[in-house]
Parts: C-alpha cells; sequence; structure tokens
C-alpha cells in the first residue's frame, strides 16, 4: 500500500557526473516530509558510479547499478523499490528549488484529476533554449497550473496508481541512435487512464539540460544527444541558442507586489515588432506585471475617488489599485466577480496587501450590478465579451472627468479591440491604446472629450 504523503523519486543517470551532483545535492536539500531516494544509473563511465556508491554508503538514496544503458526503460527497474504515494521521475540535470515538495502536494490534492505534474511551466525561463508549450489555465482552491494539451516532460511526478494499478510504465523511443524516453508516450499513457497531465504555475526546478550555459559547457555532449533528436537536430538547436542569446534580459519583479514571482508573458504575438515574453506574468488571467503596475501609477496620478473593477479574478489589479489609494490617502474601489472560489482567494490577497479596507468586493455580475454612486475610473477587465455591454450599463454612472481603462484590447483579443472600435466609430469614447503583450486602451466619454475641447477652444462651442 502506497504511503500517504510520501514522494518517491527516481534518478535516471547516464554520465554527466558534474551535473548528477548537483541534482541529488540539491534535492537532498530542499525536500520536506515524507520521501524515498533510488538513482539508477545506465552503466555511466565517467566516474558517475564511484560517486554512486559513495552515496548509497551514506544512506541518503538507494542505488540500482545497471550492467548496460537502457535509456528511459530504467525507470521501471526502480518501481518495486517505491511506497510512496507519488512516483517523481527525475533526470539528472534538475536542480531543485525550494518549495517544490509542497507545491507538488497540494497540486494533487486540489485537483484530484491530475494524473502527472511537470515541475517546469509551460513558458521557457530566460536561462532555457527551448520553447512554449500549448495549455490551459486550470484553478481550484487558489492552486494554478496549466493543462497540457500534448504532453509534459518524462521528468515529473504522478500518482503511483496510474503505474501500480493502471500498468504505465516508461518506454524508449524507437529508431534513435540514443535511448531517450518516450515522454509522449508516458503523457499519452496517464490520459488514456483518465487523468489529466499539467505544467506548473512557474519553475520549481532548474532545467540545467536546456539552459544555454550548460549547453556551450559541453557542445560536444549536446551536438550529438540533438543529432539523435530529427524534430530539432543540431540546426533547430543552434537557432534556438541563438535566439535565447538574443533576447532581452528582463528584469521580472513587481514594483507593487515585489514578494510575488514572476514569469515570461505567454501571448505569443509579437508587439510592435518586440517578443511578448519581455513581458512578465503571475499568470494568464491576472493582467501583465507592468499593466498591474501601471494601473498603481495611474491611480497615484489621477487620483480618483470612487473606482469600479469588472472581474476581480485573483484580486491582484484591485490591490495594486487599493494600494495606490490607500498611499493616496483616499479612495474606494468596488470590484464584481461572478465566481465565489475565486472571490475567496481574492479576498486574501486583500488581506495581504493590507486594502481590505478600501475594496467592495461583490459577488456578482457586472450585469446586474446597480451602482450606487458616480465613478472617477472604471477598469473593464471582465469576460471578453461583456466589455462593450458593461460600459454602456455604466456610462451614465462616470463623473465628468472619469478615465475608462480597457484591459486585454490587443488587436488579437478580438471581442475587446471591436468592442472598443464600435464605440469610437459612435463616438462614445475617445482615447489612446498602449502596445502590451494584452494591450491596454485608455479613454474619456464622448461628451467628455467634447467639453475638454470646448473648455480649450471656446469659440468652437457653440
Amino acid at each position: 500500500m502506497a504511503s500517504p504523503g510520501m514522494i518517491s523519486t527516481v534518478i535516471l543517470n547516464w554520465n554527466r557526473k558534474s551535473l548528477l551532483k548537483a541534482t541529488i545535492e540539491s534535492y537532498l536539500a530542499t525536500v520536506t516530509g515524507p520521501y524515498e531516494l533510488v538513482v539508477v544509473d545506465n552503466a555511466s563511465t565517467d566516474g558517475a558510479v564511484d560517486y554512486l556508491r559513495k552515496v548509497h554508503a551514506s544512506g541518503r538514496a538507494n542505488v540500482v547499478l545497471l550492467p548496460e544503458n537502457i535509456g528511459g526503460l530504467a525507470y521501471n527497474q526502480a518501481l518495486h523499490l517505491l511506497h510512496g504515494e507519488f512516483v517523481h521521475l527525475s533526470e539528472n540535470d534538475q536542480l531543485f528549488l525550494p518549495g517544490w515538495c509542497e507545491h507538488v502536494r497540494e497540486s494533487f490534492a486540489v485537483f484530484p484529476e491530475l494524473g502527472q505534474l511537470s515541475l517546469f511551466a509551460d513558458v521557457p525561463t530566460d536561462l532555457e533554449a527551448w520553447g512554449p508549450k500549448p495549455s490551459r489555465l486550470r484553478f481550484s482552491e487558489g492552486k494554478i497550473l496549466y493543462e497540457a494539451q500534448y504532453n509534459v516532460t518524462t521528468s515529473s511526478i504522478l500518482r503511483a496508481e496510474v503505474l501500480l494499478e493502471h500498468g504505465v510504465r516508461i518506454t524508449n523511443l524507437e529508431g534513435l541512435d540514443y535511448k531517450f524516453p518516450a515522454d509522449g508516450q508516458l503523457s499519452a499513457d496517464v490520459k488514456q487512464a483518465g487523468y489529466s497531465c499539467a505544467w506548473s504555475d512557474r519553475y520549481y526546478v532548474r532545467n540545467l539540460g536546456h539552459e544555454t550555459a550548460e549547453f556551450e559547457a559541453d557542445l560536444e555532449y549536446y551536438s550529438a544527444n540533438y543529432a539523435s533528436k530529427p524534430w530539432v537536430g543540431v540546426e533547430g538547436w543552434k537557432t534556438r541558442m541563438d535566439a535565447q542569446r538574443a533576447q532581452p534580459k528582463c528584469l521580472r519583479r513587481s514594483a507593487v507586489f515585489p514578494d510575488r514571482i514572476a514569469v515570461a508573458e505567454k501571448t505569443e504575438r509579437d508587439v510592435d515588432g518586440k517578443p511578448a515574453r519581455i513581458w512578465s506574468m503571475f499568470d494568464t488571467a491576472t493582467a501583465e506585471v507592468e499593466t498591474l503596475d501601471f494601473l498603481y501609477s495611474l491611480v497615484r496620478a489621477v487620483k480618483p475617488a470612487e473606482v469600479l473593477e469588472t472581474g476581480t479574478w485573483l484580486g491582484l489589479s484591485a490591490c495594486a489599485i487599493g494600494r495606490a489609494l490607500k498611499d493616496n490617502g483616499f479612495g474606494h474601489i468596488t470590484t464584481l466577480e461572478i465566481d465565489a472560489t475565486t472571490q475567496s482567494t481574492a479576498k486574501k490577497n486583500f488581506e495581504h496587501y493590507d486594502v481590505s479596507e478600501v475594496v467592495t468586493s461583490r459577488l456578482l455580475s457586472s450585469l446586474t450590478f446597480v451602482p450606487d454612486r458616480s465613478y472617477d475610473l472604471l477598469v473593464l477587465n471582465s469576460a471578453h465579451e461583456l466589455c462593450l455591454e458593461e460600459f454602456r450599463r455604466f456610462r451614465s454612472s462616470l463623473s465628468a472627468q472619469a478615465l475608462v481603462v480597457f484591459c486585454d484590447a490587443a488587436a488579437h483579443n478580438i471581442e475587446v479591440a471591436a468592442s472598443i472600435q464600435t464605440l469610437q466609430a459612435e463616438g462614445s469614447i475617445r482615447g489612446v491604446p498602449l502596445a502590451t503583450a494584452r494591450g491596454i486602451f485608455i479613454g474619456i466619454c464622448g461628451n467628455q472629450s467634447r467639453l475638454a475641447e470646448e473648455a480649450t477652444h471656446p469659440s468652437r462651442g457653440a
């Protein structure tokens, strides 16, 4: 019977002794809760075996030494030694970061359908020569994962029942010089057993084997490695490295939320010739980190007394506005959300960032909310298809100098962009688009712009 909460880790090794040592040492330094560690060696010839014998003798890990290299099949040689609720497969080029164990246990607890979890995110770090992976955001009890539309990597965590009850095993890719584990087949088998596969919300390990610095340190090894991967090839690998070297190295930090870990923006379309990944995000449903900081600065600049936001989600945009209101010394924001689960998480964020006193969170649709005051700033941040109707619903409740912010206003967000064009064409709003990864539009109502023009040019007002 599997031991509840135990993580049974199997590290697969073939040569690369220095990376193996970094993997094992970082694992032992960060693992928490019940665990067991097994290292399976595929007949290494670089001195790794002597190192592993010392690790085994010290009692820090169980070691299985195979007489020949059988590739990914070697993982299966350790399964009979494992006792955990979760089976963690790891290659020998991972640098484990603090918090990964807590993330694993929490993820499987709140997503009962989850069968396989990668400790990588679906968008590569700034250090990696790798590409983004298609996925869909999933949210449960305050936790975000990204469900893989295809497969995740072999280095991942599986529910033990997937292996023990459904007979899933790790296989090799066929017809290649190198014996690579068949990661696509593994995820396909997990899904066939009735489970989902997911990427993490951020990286909980450093994927050293895909970082440019590691490539450059051992060009001969990786050239042979990628020569055996026809889906990438040596030229494709070099192209990835060139692209990684050329991209700007961003400071992924929020001025308003310095305690949160930001990652590269996932939007795939370029922004005025610049890659969208030079922006940052906390998740794909919260506005970009730069937009959150902008909302804070906007509120600090224009000093609104009353703000209305549609679409609270996890509350970070309301927190940014709320912190600015508090720094201004006055003001209040009402934020509208239809989902009780996300509203609950948002309220926790309001408390965490000490803005509860200036935020009123309402659990109802924006299309049923009845305003009881005049607003100086309207932030439209809910479902794209609602923004046109929301603007028209709240227009009469806007003060004479109110600003309207449309989030997700880039051209690829078709419904929002079309709504803005409609309002501009009918003279209901004027404003300026800001070129961000997802787009922002800052506007004032048509009658407001006309009054402003008449005040500047009185002779035109007749």
